[in-house]
């Protein structure tokens, strides 16, 4: 009996082990796909006021906004490969965990529900993510 009470207390305690480096593996990527994004933001209005001045001068040359191009479209590249990842992360804790879809949804923090496209952590009484649009429930 108390072999039984020790082994359920470990597998609880490997548990939420599992899910809090989870958490906060998923966290550190979004802060990264945060930090990608704005940057892209800010190449896009450098890519902008770069054209438009060349434009206003009359010396439009499009081979100067390309290498603002390139690294927008590397730092896309980026975004995708991090959102890929985090996937891969929910599926390794779902899979560690035995867990369904389902209740990966119900195992966000709080009164939260976590989307099982992207992994943005919504409220539980919406319907749809707030970052891709995705169907909660």
């Amino acid at each position: 009996m108390a072999l039984d009470f020790k082994q359920g207390i470990s597998k609880q305690i490997t548990k939420l082990n599992m899910k809090t480096s989870t958490f906060l593996e998923e966290n550190k990527i979004k802060t990264f796909i945060g930090t990608l994004e704005n940057d892209i933001r800010d190449l896009k209005v450098k890519a902008g006021e770069l054209g438009y001045q060349m434009w206003r001068s009359g010396n439009f040359d499009p081979n100067q906004l390309i290498p603002l191009y390139k690294e927008i479209s590397t730092k896309e590249a980026q975004i995708q490969e991090q959102e890929q990842q985090m996937k891969e992360i929910v599926a390794k804790n779902q899979q560690v965990l035995g867990q369904t879809s389902s209740e990966s949804l119900s195992s966000a923090p709080g009164n939260a529900v976590i989307c099982p496209k992207c992994g943005a952590s919504c409220p539980a009484n919406v319907n749809f993510c707030k970052k891709c649009g995705n169907k909660l429930h």
